[in-house]
């Protein structure tokens, strides 16, 4: 009696446990679904327009802005050295391109754009320079490759401290004295 219910129970199965499984392919099969159709990239119409901002080039003929003279202590050991430096950003807006054919009060509106936008920020941006230059040794800021790599940091610190409509493009250093 007792093989008939081994055999009764291994041949028949068990029901309940197949509805489960069957359950569980279609909650999964509509949740990949489901999923998919979300994650998939959607598609453009015709009539829609994709447009992409440009990024200036080295050829645009793009405003300069002075930023200012800074004398800063260098980080070194004995604390005695210090930094000399003026510093000119190329400053560029969503509307750069148009930049190159302005001409006379055009160009001299555009200019004081330019100072109303940057002088919210200045203070962060002085903040920014300060801090960045007063980290570094004079053995940092000496040399070519040196003042480029500086370059790069200040650039990106100060883009990130300008919430206005101008970013910087590129910095120039116009005065450069390591004492």
């Amino acid at each position: 009696m007792a093989d008939d219910e081994k055999q009764a129970n291994s041949s028949g199965g068990n029901p309940p446990n197949m509805i489960l499984i069957i359950l569980f392919i279609f909650v999964a099969a509509f949740g990949g679904t489901f999923l998919a159709f979300q994650l998939a990239p959607k598609t453009i119409t015709v009539n829609q327009v994709i447009e992409e901002a440009r990024e200036p080039g080295e050829h645009d003929h793009l405003p300069i802005q002075p930023l200012g003279d800074f004398v800063v202590n260098l980080a070194d050991v004995s604390g005695s050295r210090f930094l000399k430096i003026s510093i000119t950003a190329k400053l560029y807006s969503e509307d750069f391109e148009g930049y190159g054919e302005l001409e006379g009060e055009e160009k001299h509106a555009y200019h004081l754009r330019i100072e109303e936008d940057l002088h919210g920020s200045m203070p962060a941006i002085k903040d920014a320079v300060i801090t960045t230059l007063s980290r570094k040794s004079s053995e940092e800021v000496i040399g070519y490759e040196s003042k480029l790599a500086l370059k790069v940091e200040l650039k990106d610190h100060l883009n990130e401290v300008m919430h206005g409509e101008f970013k910087i493009y590129d910095i120039y250093f116009t005065d450069f004295i390591v004492q």
